[in-house]
């Protein structure tokens, strides 16, 4: 009985902490940012001379701010949209301390609210603040009203200086009307995020927008996928269903990443389970033969007076069975014990009991009892009852 507790419970607890932990585990990963990017569908155009390539030029199209809200409403994945962040881009100079230069600035969305949207009984909310958790800001976040704050990269601020609640002069021309356009924002806060992002300024997406004189537009977008039973190539091919003239493209970097840390924490519970179910055999077995070999009197009783051998297996089989039954069943709750422990202490997480794995546990317990009591009811069955009572 203790062979099968210490083996259930194992099966119970390693299985639990697997069930609980991926789905917590892709949430971290998801503190790395997007694992998935919408672009517009675009032309390219190859130019050159005949048997010479100068490169290729690629027609500018954008994505319509309007239909953003269809990415959280996609078909069969809609919980798994964490959230995304639409981003529109432009070359700006700015001016401060007698200094200029020219930089990327990014209008997007920091922490937006979608009315129209209800999930788990409260309006959705997404943008920056979300789905880039891995972001380190010094000041403050930009609220989505706010038309006359920014947000500078760390290297921006360091060239120019910049301290929280400067005011710093924007200058761009657009490329296509020529017209001009200066104004003075508040620096409210200084990002640091070890990539491209620390060399840009990031604004609300409706001025950048204005800016640009590029309403509703947007280059691209951003979007933090939970990829636990779905692969987030499905979940862009959705979004492709949604918006039929974007592309949508897996950072497979991440998401490769994902599965293969996913898979071999599986692979690893798994050997687990299966060094101890194997330790739990070889005991019930021994145990077992120790019965057959203790009982032989019996045995060579109960078949002088006619018992077959089909009854004798039967009653060990019976008695395999209870001690499997009984052994899955408190094995469960250890488990569950011991799922919690590895979950706080190796995790730093809750882990809740799945009562699904209950009928698992209790179904490969019968089974390691029934298999490890084969050779021992098959000897049980090779009793000679003459020799025995013999006392031979």
């Amino acid at each position: 009985m203790i062979a099968v507790l210490m083996g259930a419970s194992m099966v119970s607890g390693l299985m639990t902490v697997t069930n609980g932990i991926e789905e917590k585990l892709a949430l971290e990963f998801r503190k790395f940012g997007s694992n998935i990017l919408v672009i517009p569908k675009s032309d390219t155009i190859e130019v050159g001379f005949p048997g010479m390539s100068f490169g290729s030029i690629t027609e500018q199209r954008y994505i319509d701010e309007s239909d953003l809200w269809k990415i959280k409403k996609i078909d069969n994945w809609s919980a798994n949209v964490l959230g995304f962040a639409p981003l529109l881009y432009q070359v700006v100079q700015i001016e401060q301390n007698g200094i200029s230069q020219n930089v990327v600035l990014t209008g997007t969305y920091f922490d937006r609210e979608f009315p129209n949207i209800v999930f788990n009984d409260k309006v959705w909310r997404t943008g920056i603040k979300r789905i880039a958790p891995y972001w380190s800001l010094e000041g403050n976040w930009i609220e989505d009203t706010d038309n006359k704050s920014l947000i500078a990269g760390i290297s921006v601020a360091e060239k120019l200086n910049l301290k929280i609640d400067d005011q710093i002069t924007l200058n761009y021309e657009n490329p296509d009307t020529r017209e001009t356009f200066t104004d003075q924002f508040k620096v409210a806060g200084i990002v640091s995020t070890g990539g491209s992002e620390d060399a840009q300024l990031f604004m609300t997406l409706s001025t950048a927008q204005k800016i640009s004189n590029r309403p509703g537009k947007v280059h691209s977008i951003q979007v933090s996928a939970l990829c636990v039973a779905c692969p987030a190539e499905l979940m862009g091919e959705e979004i492709e269903m949604k918006l039929p003239y974007v592309r949508a493209k897996t950072v497979k970097n991440l998401v490769n990443t994902e599965m293969i840390i996913m898979n071999q924490l599986g692979k690893m519970m798994l050997l687990i389970t299966l060094v101890v179910l194997g330790a739990s055999g070889m005991g019930v077995m021994t145990t077992t033969m120790t019965t057959v070999i203790e009982r032989r009197k019996e045995i060579g009783l109960m078949k002088s007076i006619g018992a077959e051998n089909s009854k004798i297996a039967s009653i060990f089989l019976a008695e395999s069975i209870v001690i499997g039954v009984v052994g899955g069943l408190s094995g469960y709750l250890l488990g569950n014990v011991l799922a919690q422990y590895i979950g706080e202490s190796v995790f730093g997480t809750q882990i809740s009991p799945v009562l699904s794995i209950l009928p698992i546990t209790v179904g490969i317990s019968i089974f390691v009892t029934v298999f490890a009591s084969i050779l021992p009811v098959k000897r049980a069955t090779l009793i000679e009852p003459a020799i025995i009572l013999r006392g031979e």
